[in-house]
């Protein structure tokens, strides 16, 4: 039985590695597509803001700095889940692995 949770907890890891990668993607195309200018992008600003909006509402809420004229717009939230995703998610890996044996 903590064989069969070893690989369960390493899949969720991996699934959780794509989701954050996932989420960066789309928050930095969200930042890009923020900053070129030309109202033909809107509608695909439009999607890509509501795409990533559930990550946005969070970078909002608690890693919100502006500096001047620049304001992070989800960027301090991708580099958080790519950390995760590169140093966290391989710990949780190693976790199952232990599991197994």
């Amino acid at each position: 039985e903590q064989m069969t949770m070893g690989y369960v907890i390493a899949d969720l890891a991996y699934l959780l590695a794509i989701l954050c990668d996932l989420g960066v993607f789309l928050l930095v195309l969200e930042w890009l597509f923020h900053l070129l200018p030309g109202a033909g992008l809107n509608p695909v600003r439009r999607t890509l803001y509501q795409l990533s909006y559930p990550l946005l509402k969070w970078n909002e809420r608690f890693l919100a700095p502006k500096w001047g004229p620049f304001n992070s717009r989800g960027l301090l939230t991708a580099f958080l889940l790519l950390i995760i995703s590169r140093y966290g998610v391989p710990l949780i890996v190693l976790y199952g692995y232990s599991l197994r044996g």
